[in-house]
């Protein structure tokens, strides 16, 4: 098995420890072909970047492709699920200035609304899982896809408790990968059995803080292994994903 790519990573701009360059430098000593930069998105109250700061990260990736050919470093956000009606922090106008576009729940978004404090936000940090509520965070990710030209779902079953098996139906039809990630892997085998049965497409990602983790992810791999699940379901194992908005021969 060889991985091709890593698609969820973090710098300094958001609540990384290392550099853009230097998760690339990482990338290329590890012998990965593309790597995603993908810090957290703008409403992302502790770590979010601003527009201004994702701007003048495409200015020195740009710099970066060159100085570092070998790779191919596609340039992204984490972006923030933020209400049960599948809203995300990134504009359906500003989608073509991403390549690629993570989705992820994290409590530390800015609510919406009094609203949506009070629907998604609240019973989300009370942890309440109900089988009702499981139900209204499994739609939230579903109305997600349906909204949103979404490319990966992070970390599943972090923050919030979904029904991933019912996620997975949708996402194989929206041809929406999941994320098998490095810390927070999220999934039952039994679940991940039947997500795998459902057809649909995973990527395995190192959600790397530090430019050390870059393209490490031992939890995947072994689980992958240990479940017997098809690597041609895994996208990045010996083959690279195909992304909605992705075309390395265009400016961004």
């Amino acid at each position: 098995m060889k991985l091709m790519g890593d698609y969820h990573t973090h710098t300094v701009d958001s609540d990384g420890k290392s550099t853009l360059e230097e998760n690339v430098v990482s990338a290329v000593n590890k012998g990965i072909k593309q790597l995603a930069l993908t810090d957290h998105s703008f409403s992302h109250m502790a770590h979010g970047i601003t527009r201004e700061v994702y701007n003048k990260q495409t200015e020195k990736i740009n710099e970066l492709k060159i100085k570092y050919p070998n790779l191919e470093i596609l340039h992204g956000v984490e972006s923030n699920l933020m209400s049960l009606e599948g809203d995300i922090d990134v504009k359906p106008e500003e989608r073509n200035n991403f390549q690629i576009v993570v989705v992820g729940y994290h409590y530390t978004y800015k609510p919406l609304s009094l609203k949506n404090f009070f629907n998604f936000w609240l019973p989300s940090v009370l942890h309440i899982s109900t089988k009702k509520r499981v139900m209204k965070n499994t739609m939230a990710y579903i109305n997600a896809m349906n909204k949103n030209q979404v490319d990966i779902l992070a970390h599943l079953n972090y923050g919030i408790k979904v029904d991933p098996v019912k996620i997975a139906e949708v996402a194989k039809e929206k041809e929406v990968y999941i994320e098998l990630n490095a810390k927070h892997l999220g999934f039952s085998d039994k679940q991940l059995k039947k997500m795998v049965e459902t057809g649909v497409k995973f990527v395995i990602d190192s959600d790397a803080h530090r430019s050390k983790n870059i393209a490490k992810n031992n939890r995947a791999f072994a689980v992958i292994e240990r479940l017997n699940i098809p690597h041609s379901q895994i996208a990045n194992l010996n083959d690279f994903p195909k992304f909605k908005n992705y075309n390395k021969d265009k400016n961004y």
